[in-house]
């Protein structure tokens, strides 16, 4: 078997290991949940870090709705070595797709949040779409990612007991 990265990015199993910086991007892309999260733990109000992040609910709930493709990733990351018994390998495809998706939502989302203040500069705003671009230009041209896809896709080849 030939090594297409360097060692320190194969688990135990030799499969490839998700990197830092795509877990820092779903991290990123999911901040609506980690938000709504992060409000269940007030208990007087709630609701009071909602309003602080997201001023109308709408807006929060077209968030959610648009972290949800990247969160089913996450998902698919946490839950990989069941997925891999359960040959379940071609979900594993859809996890550059996903991603993709959420970010280019993200960026009309926050274009159309942007249109509805007639174009009046938000830092939020241009901050978001800066790093929604990145991370769009990263996840589209990143080998370490599509090579993770490959690997996950294929079914793990289960361990011989050489000491029977």
């Amino acid at each position: 078997m030939r090594l297409l990265l360097p060692l320190k990015y194969y688990d135990d199993a030799g499969r490839i290991k998700p990197s830092k910086a795509l877990l820092w991007c779903l991290f990123y892309i999911c901040r609506p949940i980690w938000v709504f999260i992060a409000s269940l733990t007030f208990r007087q109000d709630s609701g009071a870090l909602l309003v602080l992040f997201y001023p109308h609910n709408s807006y929060f709930y077209s968030s959610l709705l648009i972290a949800l493709p990247s969160f089913l990733v996450v998902l698919l990351i946490s839950f990989r070595a069941k997925l891999w018994d359960g040959r379940a390998g071609v979900l594993f495809t859809l996890i550059k797709p996903l991603i993709l998706l959420s970010l280019v939502t993200d960026i009309a989302f926050h274009i159309l949040m942007a249109s509805k203040q007639n174009w009046s500069f938000s830092w939020l705003i241009a901050v978001t779409i800066l790093l929604d671009s990145i991370y769009m230009y990263w996840i589209k041209n990143n080998q370490h990612l599509a090579l993770l896809s490959l690997d996950w896709s294929k079914p793990s080849v289960p361990s011989t007991n050489i000491a029977k």
